[in-house]
């Protein structure tokens, strides 16, 4: 900040978040900063002669009487405008408390603030670029403060004066160099943020400080030096594994963690296969949660793994792969008597391109969008170790085509000599040959030994959440195409008269030696034909679909088809193939204008490498002698990427469309609510995933572990599935006591309303869970298996009077998963009514939920299309589809969703079953097997349940602990 500058920090609170919707002001603050330090501090409410909302009194925590007794606007407004003149206003979305602040004295009269306005968001993403969360109240508790009361503006405006604080150290932190370029950017961000970075310039230059050591400087980009792992030096020495417990036991009391019996046989078991030179069979671990399963396998790992003896270790989500790398392992490392290098292994995409980013940054002008990006760029180079663009907070600009055209790209030839030595994919490449344990994920991990089928050969290989590895296979041997994905990349190319556009780009470079009138012209007009094709085909896929069959719009989900060729109209047939030719001359008209482009590369490179490639020169021989301008590099390689992604989309198209094969027929999907951009379609290979699952079993060291493997105590569903020969399967048993901590009922009422189609129906459940909620307090989960019966159950739930205090969140319908989790984490009296992803992966900790009710067992619905094709393929086998994969399927998960419970020694729950196939049907007793051995089923109708359950959560927490410790 500028030295003896005055800033005043505000934040108002009004009755609605909108500018010029005749909203009123509710709260005023102002803290007045010079120096950092706070000189002044006004804050009144403010009546604002109208109602206001209880959403707002709520928000906020302003009540009616603190308003009634307020002071009008009128009454402050010529104190608050003198208290802001000659300051720099700023605020926490600048933009709005600015507006609205101008709008309320221009209502009654007083001259609007001329004064400049900073905002901290902008700062904010720009100076902590790794923040996953600019709002308030996260951002500052990131950076130490702790916002007790936020959307109340004086508590508000005081965590944005820490913040303000916060961010002129680390901008004054920044070596000159690196600030030189932030303030020469900076015109491009919001109102009069670039004063913040001109300022700290002009007095960096007065007083300028020497690099930090961590730092080098390379063609005026400052980095943060290689770290090299020093591992190389001590991992040849020999440390003794401790078999016994109490020699493990200090060391896991010095992480915080409980001694358990069975993950200390769980350590011995990892420990004992992975040191067999060839072992015969691949080892199953099913450990229940509660055990510690992840450092049941990351402690002998250690003391076995080594830079030349691999042992990877894979994940099912990126989330629990950089917890693995960022603190499960560091954490166990700080107690052992060695160190061991780790290294995160991810596509060479997510990295940045160091010369990509410099000829952005040569290039982009100082009022582009694409500047601000640049600007959090350039701090986070003084930050990252590894260069991973998923270290950064891109929010809603995750899909911009800039971080497209600054990732690396695999096997690329490094563009600028200088950065040789830093960089991101090298740096990458050096950490995976030094560490002794690669942490990656099944996909990555699946998607490699297609790239390289020899990747991992000699490594030892452990796959955590295993039950997910068939789906993931099959994934990873899919040939997908997204609609929108084109859609975007011709918007991108645009026309030669819409601005913002890469055709609009080329024409302001006319007149010009490299790009040609003519080229140009045929270019635009075989993209806006292409592009009126393309939205053409689309719109009739999507017509299709929604007539056919037994579509129902009302019910807002994924919707699947298999594609039989034969049954498609002719016209869609007829366009498919037309539409395939004008993609290929799309590209061919584009590599003629990108033809000046191949040209100077292939010069530069003959230059440094000797003769070019004759048939190169040959082809471009016309074009000798041309010199691009960095601008005209920039567009036409721009241009080159989209060409390149489309010569990806051509040989997708043939195989989906164009390829017969009955065995695997091509599938369409697409979201309800928005089926034109979400519309894309898929089609299996057999020959992929035979490759794959013999890449698989070619492991000679393979542990898959799981809370989840087994069925009916038999791992036979995973093994046929993975093709796998021989195997040791190992359970443990769980350190929960489920006879104290949990009941799970069956409910013998009987379903009056059920019809054909549903085995419960929506006015039986709708019932049972209402009487569940209207006679407890406890937050409830509620699994379903079908979207429809989500969205029906929801609508009646809602017309329950009995429920009108409570919160009822439904997927799909109240927001996108992460957003309902946090939802229903924060309410109290809540009910969640959840699908797919709520059968798993989704923890609810000590009192966030206490009661899932199951409405109908996990099975997949026979009419999806990649069930089909597993069940034909069965079939085909000799297999029983409902004995070989949809019950062991349904049992998986099912033991998925009762994990959604108990988490912890503390946890106390209950599960109510309304689907009586669990202790009825022919297969019962397989779904009762797969639970704990502790957990009784009673069997009770539901009104006996809920007062069961009533006396169950009233127990004393006390006693209940006392007799859980005895």
């Amino acid at each position: 900040m500028k030295k003896d500058q005055l800033y005043a920090v505000v934040d108002i609170e009004a009755t609605g978040a909108s500018i010029g919707r005749n909203e009123r002001m509710i709260q005023f603050a102002c803290v007045l900063v010079k120096n950092g330090e706070v000189l002044e501090t006004f804050d009144s409410f403010v009546n604002p002669s109208r109602k206001v909302s209880k959403l707002i009194r709520d928000l906020t925590g302003i009540s009616l009487k603190d308003l009634a007794t307020a002071p009008y606007f009128e009454d402050i407004a010529q104190l608050i405008h003198r208290l802001l003149e000659d300051t720099i206003f700023v605020a926490h979305n600048v933009n709005f408390d600015y507006a609205f602040l101008n709008e309320c004295f221009e209502r009654i009269g007083l001259p609007p603030l001329t004064i400049p306005a900073i905002d901290t968001v902008e700062l904010a993403q720009v100076l902590f670029p790794k923040e996953d969360s600019y709002q308030l109240k996260e951002l500052t508790a990131s950076l130490g403060y702790a916002l007790n009361n936020a959307h109340n503006a004086l508590f508000d405006a005081q965590a944005t004066v820490y913040l303000l604080n916060r961010l002129d150290e680390r901008l004054c932190s920044l070596p000159l160099v690196t600030i030189e370029t932030l303030a020469r950017l900076s015109e491009a961000t919001t109102a009069d943020t670039s004063l913040f970075f001109r300022q700290a310039l002009d007095e960096m230059k007065e007083e300028p400080s020497d690099l930090d050591d961590s730092l080098v400087i390379i063609d005026g980009l400052a980095l943060k030096k290689p770290f090299t792992q020093n591992e190389q030096d001590t991992y040849r020495e020999k440390h003794t594994y401790p078999y016994k417990d109490d020699d493990k036991l200090a060391q896991m009391e010095a992480v915080g963690l409980e001694y358990r019996e069975s993950q200390n046989l769980m350590m011995n078991t990892v420990f004992n296969y992975f040191k067999q030179k060839e072992p015969e069979y691949v080892q199953f671990i099913e450990a229940p949660a509660g055990l510690g399963k992840t450092f049941g396998y990351l402690y002998p790992s250690l003391y076995i793994a080594s830079p030349d003896e691999k042992i990877v270790l894979s994940t099912y989500t990126k989330l629990l792969q950089r917890q693995l790398v960022e603190d499960s392992l560091p954490q166990l490392l700080d107690v052992l008597p060695f160190d061991k290098a780790v290294a995160l292994m991810k596509s060479p995409n997510h990295y940045l391109s160091l010369s990509a980013f410099y000829t952005k940054l040569k290039n982009v002008e100082a009022g582009d969008t694409e500047a601000v990006f640049c600007m959090k760029l350039l701090v986070w180079l003084t930050e990252t170790d590894e260069g991973d663009l998923e270290e950064i907070g891109l929010g809603k600009t995750l899909h911009h085509p800039f971080w497209n055209e600054v990732k690396s790209v695999p096997d690329a030839k490094l563009q600028f000599k200088q950065f040789e030595d830093v960089d991101y994919l090298a740096r990458r490449e050096k950490r995976l040959d030094q560490a002794s344990i690669l942490v990656t994920n099944h996909a990555y991990l699946f998607s490699e030994w297609q790239r390289q089928p020899d990747r991992f050969a000699d490594a030892k290989l452990l796959l955590d959440e295993a039950h997910h590895v068939p789906d993931v296979l099959d994934q990873n041997a899919t040939v997908k195409l997204s609609t929108r994905s084109i859609t975007n990349e011709l918007k991108r190319l645009g026309s030669r008269e819409k601005e913002e556009t890469l055709l609009h780009d080329c024409q302001q470079l006319l007149p010009s030696d490299s790009i040609k009138d003519y080229q140009l012209d045929t270019l635009h007009a075989t993209v806006q034909l292409f592009s009126e094709e393309w939205e053409l085909w689309s719109r009739k896929w999507i017509d299709w679909l929604i007539h056919s069959g037994s579509y129902d719009d009302r019910v807002v989900e994924w919707k699947e088809k298999t594609l039989y060729y034969a049954q498609l109209p002719l016209d869609i047939k007829r366009d498919t193939k037309f539409l395939f030719g004008s993609l290929e001359e799309l590209v061919y008209v584009g590599r003629q204008l990108t033809d000046a482009l191949d040209t100077t590369e292939g010069m530069t490179s003959a230059a440094s490498n000797g003769p070019a490639d004759p048939s190169t020169s040959e082809r471009n021989s016309d074009r000798t002698g041309i010199s691009l301008t960095q601008k005209e590099k920039r567009v036409l390689s721009k241009i080159k990427v989209i060409l390149d992604h489309f010569e990806t989309v051509i040989e997708r198209f043939n195989y989906l469309f164009l390829t017969g094969n009955t065995a695997n027929q091509t599938r369409v999907r697409f979201y309800s609510k928005n089926p034109l951009s979400t519309l894309s379609f898929f089609r299996f290979d057999q020959a992929v995933k035979e490759k794959l699952l013999k890449q698989f079993n070619a492991q000679e060291h393979l542990i898959l572990t799981s809370s989840t493997l087994s069925v009916n105590d038999s791992v036979f569903y995973l093994q046929k599935q993975l093709g796998i020969e021989n195997k040791e399967l190992t359970v443990y048993p769980s350190p929960y006591h489920y006879d104290q901590q949990a009941k799970l009922y069956v409910t013998t009422d009987v379903d009056t309303h059920v019809n054909e189609k549903m085995s419960v129906s929506v006015t039986f459940i709708t019932d049972q869970i209402e009487r569940v909620l209207s006679q407890t307090d406890e937050n409830c989960l509620v699994l379903f298996r079908s979207h429809d019966m989500i969205q029906r159950v929801y609508q009646a739930l809602n017309r329950r009077s009995h429920l009108k205090d409570k919160t009822i969140l439904a997927q799909n319908i109240s927001g996108s998963a992460t957003k309902i989790t946090k939802q229903f984490k924060k309410a109290k009296q809540s009910v969640l009514l959840g699908s797919d992803s709520f059968w798993e992966g989704v923890d609810f900790p000590l009192d966030e939920l206490k009661i899932v009710i199951i409405t109908k067992l996990p099975f997949d619905s026979p009419d999806m299309p990649m069930v089909k094709k597993r069940h034909q393929e069965l079939r085909e086998r000799g297999d029983n589809p409902f004995v070989h994969d949809v019950l062991p399927r349904a049992v998986i998960r099912f033991k998925q969703g009762l994990g959604r419970l108990i988490r912890s020694q503390e946890d106390k729950g209950v599960w109510i079953v309304l689907d009586r196939r669990i202790v009825e049907a022919s297969y019962a007793s397989v779904f009762l097997n797969s639970l704990p051995g502790d957990l009784e089923v009673r069997e009770l109708p539901l009104n006996q349940i809920i007062a069961e359950v009533s006396a169950f959560f009233k127990t004393d927490k006390p006693d209940d602990d006392a007799s859980l410790n005895s």
